[in-house]
């Protein structure tokens, strides 16, 4: 079961029995005191163990609702399928993105044998799927599909929130071949009257009706145009929140700033890559000297609505001195 899940159901057994708890005493009913009192003291160790427990490996509940799913008895097959697919083509395609930079815009998708999800079991309540990574579940750091699959989580939580920023942040991470996935995902899900829950880690949230049929007809409407660039200027990073300021100067003497969010590429340089021979970077210290950079500037254009920018720093190219 789903750590989340797990979690959820012991503190409402551990709720259950404070309340029988609360409603009789020791010296009431001796017996059934001492087992209820015991019970609980199971379910709270059980509670800490599992809290205490670090998860490694990529895992996500899929709940569905609505017409294409006969109460707890199932879901049709057909549907199911269909979106399941769509959803393992989104964690492939963002894993490849990740990895290899920008992905083409035809052809397959690279190491996406790396990518696989299975479906390891059912969950009731309306109907759902638990996917968990392939291979070994021993992994003692975070694996990188792990990584992806909570961004995967985040972009569909944001694409049907009602707070346009939101919006555009999720906006401004999808590149063109995860935009199409995404279109047929929602179109399948309002096609279908479908509902969907998702439960990954922290995240926790419902798509129902009205946030499908919003993200649909905002992700239909969407286009996206890249154009990456190279600048020289003053870099200040917050590599925790993945956000960057960046400073340069213009024939003015005056400061254009950009400002957006940072690359999984940056941050491994920062960590440092041993196996390219690249140390690691001090974030406190980029700020202290200019350095070249490499921006991915993204035009996000919709109907009814002007067009916006947003940047990505995608590589740091070299401390470079002011011209």
């Amino acid at each position: 079961m789903l750590k989340k899940l797990e979690i959820d159901a012991l503190k409402a057994d551990i709720a259950s029995i404070d309340a029988m708890l609360t409603s009789r005493t020791a010296d009431d009913d001796p017996i059934g005191h001492f087992q209820y009192s015991a019970r609980r003291d199971e379910l709270l160790s059980s509670l800490q163990r599992i809290g205490n427990a670090p998860e490694t490996h990529a895992e996500v509940g899929l709940f569905f609702g609505g017409a294409p799913v006969q109460g707890a008895r199932g879901i049709y097959a057909d549907f199911a399928g269909q979106v399941l697919d769509d959803y393992q083509a989104l964690v492939s395609k963002r894993y490849c993105s990740r990895e290899i930079g920008q992905l083409g815009t035809r052809g397959p998708v690279p190491q996406s044998g790396n990518s696989q999800l299975m479906i390891t079991g059912t969950l009731r309540g309306s109907f759902g799927f638990v996917l968990e990574e392939a291979g070994s579940n021993n992994e003692i750091l975070e694996t990188p599909l792990m990584e992806v699959v909570e961004e995967i989580s985040e972009i569909l939580s944001r694409v049907g929130a009602e707070d346009e920023t939101i919006f555009d942040e999720a906006a401004s991470i999808l590149d063109e071949r995860t935009l199409v996935t995404l279109k047929q995902f929602f179109q399948k899900l309002d096609d279908g009257g479908a509902t969907l829950r998702v439960v990954q880690g922290a995240h926790d949230f419902l798509l129902d009706r009205q946030s499908i049929s919003l993200a649909r007809a905002r992700i239909q409407a969407l286009e996206i145009e890249d154009q990456t660039t190279t600048y020289t200027g003053t870099l200040f990073l917050l590599p925790d929140s993945r956000r960057f300021d960046f400073y340069i100067p213009n024939d003015d003497g005056l400061r254009v700033i950009m400002k957006g969010t940072v690359s999984q590429a940056v941050i491994r340089q920062l960590e440092g890559q041993p196996e390219i021979g690249q140390a690691p970077i001090d974030a406190r210290s980029i700020p202290q000297g200019p350095w070249r950079v490499e921006i991915r500037t993204r035009e996000i254009r919709e109907r009814n609505r002007a067009p916006r920018k947003v940047h990505t720093l995608i590589r740091l190219v070299n401390r470079a001195d002011v011209t």
